[in-house]
């Protein structure tokens, strides 16, 4: 094997191992338990908001992956006789079907175009039948736009939002800018906007796959149905938080940076770092794509100079991509805060420590764990808005914090975090109807729409989507598995913005919220792991059906020879031990969780205080 060889298959191998081992922790909390948000009663005899968890049952979802199984061996089976006829009988056995004819890309054209229309239908009507208010942290940015609007800037004296969270500048001065456009107030056009914002996001990442799976034409058109069909992103145009314009940005220079490594054309470098630089300043924590696109460019570097050897100066031009997007980020974030301070009058204060974030999500809150619980505010108003003592008092913090964890690793680290990841990915509406519960309306909200975000129509919608969230968790381990050969390691690129959102919201401040842009990124995989597995599924049924008995034979001996006795013994060893793993109590403590009968009773809204 070449070095070359040798290089990509060590990385392909890691990426992938640790992309299956998150991925196959999500798959058991999806299939033994599904957390949402419900109510705790508090000492005082009030309600808690609180995060709730309700046992599942993985035959349910076992036999639902069974049944999508068998039919997707049926429709291959089905479908290759039809291909088979007509090519007999026009004479075309043999053809390379993959070249597509124009007729075909013109109809493929089409069901693109009719795909995008329907989620900017589906998404517009939502809009316009809620007609929401902003509500919580979004409440306090549009309101402090409208301040602004009136040459209102006392945001930023001492205490006040923006002193406290002056990252925050960018999204006010995002949405000053379109009311200075709409109006002041006018949410629903602003709402529109996330529309846009949201439909770029769906065509950009649809385009980044076409140019992975260029010939696999049905699996684009089903991811991309797929994407718009996933009900939690697009309750979330009503969020006016910034989100959905910066996953937009954000997945933009991923598909600029994906050109360069197929085209090598250095221009799209400066698109790439313009639209990285917006992002962050509409959400800093899109940093997430710039590290995943700059981890990919600089191990091109590395191929092209160290392994390659390549003639030619194309690395310098990778690693002048990763400088040139730092630069786009820095540059935008100072061009804003510059212009704000001249908007303004006002001096950009230094803001709360951003090691706080970490304390408050290394720590337990009422809500859920690592959830908002006022920490980064009272380290910051207790040492009198000052930054270094803050920052000292947060370090104290988390030494304390890392200690407790090492002094008892299960009760205070692995329980912790299995609780907490439970709570930002085992919900299957991601939160979305929290975001929209007990909002305020321009117009009476009729019956059913209130039903969908509060009522009966909430738990049957919850009840599906926790069934489409297993189906994506099992497609994306099925595309880790049967791809593992792919000669393209660029396709792991968005999957690896994925890990990065996993690994950063592990220690970082936890929500739902704050996880849906990085769980979506996987759909696109869970098509294509489905494609492949039922390949593999419609040739297991041939085998079966068709094959001799001595055909089967020795195909037995070959797949159990020496040569897979290390992999079948590393699969016997995973299951033994999970099984073994199942009976503990600390699998009901990580995995299997469950709140009891009250909590079963408040999802299923069995409760005569619950909205019908």
């Amino acid at each position: 094997m070449s070095s070359k060889k040798q290089f990509y298959y060590i990385v392909n191998f890691i990426i992938r191992i640790i992309l299956a081992v998150v991925v196959f922790l999500l798959f058991l909390h999806s299939i033994f338990s599904t957390s949402f948000m419900g109510w705790v009663d508090k000492e005082d005899g009030s309600l808690q908001s609180r995060t709730l968890n309700i046992a599942d049952s993985p035959w349910k979802h076992l036999l639902i992956l069974l049944l999508i199984t068998f039919i997707l061996v049926l429709f291959r089976t089905i479908s290759a006789k039809r291909r088979t006829d007509i090519k007999e009988e026009v004479g075309i056995i043999g053809k390379d079907e993959r070249v597509p004819s124009y007729e075909n890309r013109k109809k493929y054209v089409g069901m693109v175009g009719i795909i995008a229309f329907v989620g900017i239908v589906a998404a517009a009507v939502w809009i316009l039948v809620t007609r929401f208010l902003p509500g919580s942290d979004p409440s306090k940015v549009c309101n402090v736009a409208s301040q602004w609007m009136a040459g209102d800037f006392s945001a930023f004296d001492e205490g006040q939002y923006l002193f406290c969270y002056p990252f925050q500048s960018g999204i006010v001065l995002f949405y000053y800018l379109l009311s200075k456009v709409f109006g002041d107030g006018n949410y629903v056009a602003m709402q529109f906007v996330n529309l846009a914002a949201l439909t770029a996001f769906y065509y950009l990442l649809f385009k980044i796959f076409s140019r992975f799976w260029k010939w696999e034409k049905k699996v684009l058109l089903i991811s991309y149905l797929a994407l718009i069909l996933w009900a939690p992103l697009m309750f979330y145009v009503t969020y006016l938080y910034g989100i959905l314009p910066g996953m937009a940005c954000s997945i933009g220079a991923a598909y600029l940076a994906v050109c360069y490594l197929e085209t090598r054309k250095w221009w799209y470098m400066f698109p790439a770092a313009l639209l990285m630089g917006i992002a962050t300043v509409l959400k800093m924590n899109c940093l997430i794509y710039l590290i995943a696109i700059g981890c990919f460019l600089v191990y091109d570097a590395i191929d092209i100079l160290f392994i390659s050897k390549q003639k030619g100066k194309k690395w310098i031009v990778s690693l002048a991509f990763v400088a040139a997007m730092g630069l786009g980020v820095y540059g935008c974030n100072q061009a804003t805060n510059a212009y704000v301070e001249h908007l303004s009058g006002y001096e950009m204060p230094e803001g709360e420590v951003m090691l706080s974030w970490v304390v408050m999500g290394l720590s337990e809150a009422p809500n859920a764990p690592g959830n908002y619980n006022g920490y980064i505010g009272n380290v910051f108003f207790d040492n009198h808005f000052d930054t270094e003592l803050a920052t000292e008092q947060s370090k104290a913090d988390l030494k304390n914090i890392i200690k407790r964890m090492i002094k008892s690793p299960i009760d205070s680290g692995v329980t912790f975090f299995a609780r907490k990841t439970a709570y930002q990915w085992n919900d299957p509406t991601f939160i979305a109807m929290e975001r929209m519960e007990g909002r305020k309306s321009t117009i009476a909200v009729s019956a059913q729409v209130r039903s969908l975000i509060e009522g009966k129509g909430r738990v049957i919608l919850s009840v599906i989507l926790n069934t489409v969230q297993t189906v994506i968790l099992t497609g994306m381990l099925f595309y880790l598995l049967f791809t593992r050969k792919s000669s393209n390691l660029n396709e792991l690129l968005v999957a690896v913005v994925f890990l990065g959102g996993f690994l950063f919201h592990m220690v970082w401040e936890s929500s739902p919220s704050y996880t849906f842009p990085y769980f979506v990124l996987l759909i696109p995989y869970a098509v294509k792991g489905f494609a492949e597995y039922g390949r593999w599924a419609e040739q297991a049924y041939r085998w079966v059906a068709e094959s001799s008995a001595e055909q089967k034979k020795q195909d037995m001996k070959k797949w159990f020879s020496k040569k897979n006795t290390p992999v079948i013994g590393a699969v016997a060893v995973i299951l033994v031990l999970l099984i073994l793993f199942a009976q503990t109590n600390l699998f009901d403590r990580t995995i299997a969780l469950d709140d009891g009968a009250d909590a079963w009773r408040q999802f299923y809204q069995m409760q005569d205080n619950i909205s019908e």
